[in-house]
């Protein structure tokens, strides 16, 4: 009898948010809907690429492909640090703000503490590690210690953002407007190939034309990176290149 073989992807281990109002007409639901649907993709996004290095980071050996694993991570350590700045900087002011709630967002910032020692031990192995002293197992080991933990608090957090339906619906969409405008002012050659080759193609949403600027202009600096992605530049699911022959 044959036996068939399933090599992983970047759905897992980590489990992917699902969206709110899936199968509703989410687009005329109040705004604290579209808030936590497109923060819900954001974080997919991180989870997948997350999910990627995880499952390829033990099945890279030459030179080449630990260089370029390493610099993949770096830029998703980077991605997630400063999105949760920017988070604690502005956009959960706004909320708090607009909401006449003071704290209101107090238990997202200490989830962000609680994750922060992983990620900062992450970062510190991805920019510091030679190639030659490179060790797969240590990095999925890091990644086990917090992932979870991360995990937890991108789930929670759209929750959270689901119950702001009883608050002012248009200030609340216009503050998410203005805190993802200031997250896209950051490198265009890391920022948005990372984002887009992790997205689901319907997020994030940029012009078609948009996409092909990326793929054929913005991803040229770090192309090698970029073949960790999960996704391609236009958002549809491709086989992760590392994962070794799996068990039937």
């Amino acid at each position: 009898m044959a036996s068939t073989t399933t090599r992983p992807w970047a759905d897992t281990p980590f489990k992917l948010i699902s969206l709110p109002g899936e199968g509703q007409d989410w687009k005329n639901k109040h705004s604290a809907i579209f808030l936590a649907r497109e923060m819900a993709c954001a974080h997919n996004g991180m989870l997948r690429s997350l999910n990627s290095i995880y499952h390829q980071c033990i099945h890279v050996s030459s030179p080449t492909d630990i260089s370029d694993l390493l610099t993949y991570a770096k830029f998703w350590c980077g991605w997630l640090e400063e999105h949760h700045e920017a988070e604690e900087k502005w956009f959960f002011p706004d909320i708090e703000r607009i909401a006449g709630v003071e704290d209101l967002m107090a238990g997202m910032v200490t989830q962000h503490r609680d994750f922060m020692p992983g990620l900062e031990e992450l970062t510190k192995f991805v920019n510091g590690t030679k190639v030659e002293e490179y060790d797969g197992r240590e990095l999925r080991r890091i990644v086990d210690d917090f992932g979870a933990i991360l995990t937890k608090h991108l789930t929670e957090e759209v929750e959270v953002l689901k119950k702001l339906v009883i608050h002012d619906g248009p200030a609340l969409k216009k503050a998410y407007l203005e805190f993802d405008d200031k997250l896209r002012g950051g490198d265009k050659s890391v920022l948005y190939p990372i984002v887009l080759g992790s997205g689901d193609g319907e997020w994030p949403i940029v012009p078609a034309i948009a996409k092909y600027v990326v793929h054929y202009w913005f991803e040229r600096k770090y192309q090698g990176a970029w073949r960790f992605s999960p996704c391609t530049t236009w958002g549809e699911p491709r086989p992760l290149l590392f994962t070794g022959e799996a068990k039937p």
